[in-house]
């Protein structure tokens, strides 16, 4: 099975100042003389990646005059598009320029209008890259192997020449550290360019530690993300998140002045989500399972979209500390789920308001004790797969590899409703101390 991934693109220097002229004055037109003035309204066209062939890529040109007059439109670069009544066909990948033009009608003069936008290339996505592991120094050399979905030839480089060279498909090692290898598909024109790397440790060397975050700026941001989504997180009359004021805790705490019962609707309410570096309010929606917050499919396939979240390579932990109420610690079920969200999306699989649903993987934690534990989770060994989206032939080590993870989720297996406090409440109380990272 194709597997998909979230893509990054790059568009030329040329086509992001010609994309911001648009945006500060809306692509260029003229009123013609011998008339009344009119203008023209040209709906942007840009969007569309070009087609593969033997596809051609098609839009529809949306433009209006003011005098109501019929809206013909010519292209100014016909080898990369071409125009035919209100069809533009994207032929290659490239930069666009269009002009919306009205004649002359009922006494108005001839108006024109025009807009410049970048078709961009096909995306490549990478199928497989393992990463060989540890090497011992003084050992063997390792064979590389990637594959991508187009089936291109790659090519593989050493980034850390004094630690590993590589010729060809074979890595040497060369000395003690971490060898970077990247696998790199210089682009076509029709498919954009593409990298990956792959980090190897070489005799004393560690994997690298992947901070998921590394501190808490207030109750809904860390420094890195959102914690929950943005104005929504406090969706309970008694939950809350606080940071202390050095930024290295976060206290999240529900409490119910009555025991909660299976069926009600907050039973499920001691739960809450931390998001990724470089993930915004823009980039979340808000299904009820995620508490309250996923990640849009949108955010990770838009033509310039910047990597977000932890993409994970040789890491084989999730690492975190962590504290409950001693209430909830004495109960008898104080476990606690760990649930990781990916950017991988089946966009056949959607909920009621159209989201896409994304895989998550999940892992039940029994703790050691209530002061501040540190933990660490195995991502192959502990986790296993909650939310498939319907997608078949899935392999966690694959899921992590080449799909960033975007969301954590904690949440009480089962809610305190053994033992209130001194004042009379039922609580669920983590309290997160520094940061939480993937080594």
């Amino acid at each position: 099975m194709m597997k998909k991934q979230a893509m990054r693109y790059q568009l030329s220097a040329i086509g992001l100042a010609g994309i911001t002229l648009l945006a500060g004055c809306g692509g260029g037109g003229s009123g013609g003389s011998g008339g009344a003035v009119q203008s023209i309204a040209f709906d942007f066209p840009g969007g569309p990646m070009v087609g593969i062939p033997p596809q051609v890529a098609t839009t529809k040109l949306v433009a209006t005059a003011s005098s109501g007059g019929p809206v013909t439109f010519s292209t100014n670069t016909p080898a990369v598009c071409s125009a035919n009544g209100d069809t533009l066909s994207l032929l290659t990948a490239g930069e666009c320029s269009v002009t919306a033009t009205q004649a002359g009608y009922q006494g108005y003069g001839l108006a024109t209008q025009s807009q410049l936008f970048v078709i961009p290339k096909q995306p490549q996505v990478f199928t497989k890259f393992p990463n060989p592991g540890w090497q011992p120094l003084g050992g063997a050399p390792v064979q590389l192997s990637a594959t991508i979905n187009t089936g291109l030839a790659l090519t593989f480089t050493s980034k850390t020449p004094a630690v590993c060279s590589v010729s060809g498909t074979t890595m040497t090692a060369l000395g003690n550290g971490l060898c970077t290898v990247t696998a790199t598909q210089a682009g076509t024109d029709i498919y954009a360019a593409m990298a990956m790397d792959r980090s190897i440790p070489i005799g004393t060397e560690k994997p690298a530690a992947l901070n998921f975050l590394t501190g808490y700026k207030d109750g809904s941001t860390t420094n890195e993300g959102l914690i929950g989504h943005q104005g929504n997180q406090y969706w309970c009359e008694d939950c809350n998140a606080q940071a202390s004021s050095d930024g290295s805790t976060l206290t999240f705490n529900v409490s119910w002045g009555a025991r909660p019962q299976p069926g009600a609707w907050d039973y499920n309410a001691a739960a809450f989500a931390l998001f990724g570096p470089g993930l915004g309010e823009a980039d979340l929606y808000s299904p009820s399972g995620w508490y309250r917050g996923g990640v849009k499919a949108s955010s990770f396939s838009t033509p310039g979209t910047v990597p977000k979240g932890v993409q994970i390579d040789i890491q084989s932990a999730l690492h975190f500390k962590l504290a409950q109420n001693p209430e909830w610690f004495g109960s008898t079920n104080n476990k606690f789920d760990v649930e990781l969200l990916l950017a991988h999306f089946n966009p056949d699989k959607k909920d009621a308001d159209g989201n896409v649903c994304s895989v998550t993987l999940k892992a039940t934690v029994q703790p050691g004790a209530a002061t501040a534990t540190d933990y660490s989770i195995a991502l192959r060994e502990q986790f296993a797969l909650n939310e498939t989206c319907g997608l078949s032939g899935l392999d966690i080590l694959d899921e992590l590899q080449y799909f960033p993870v975007v969301g954590i989720k904690l949440s009480a297996v089962k809610p305190n409703s053994d033992t209130a406090n001194a004042s009379s409440q039922y609580q669920n109380q983590f309290t997160l101390t520094g940061p939480v990272y993937f080594q």
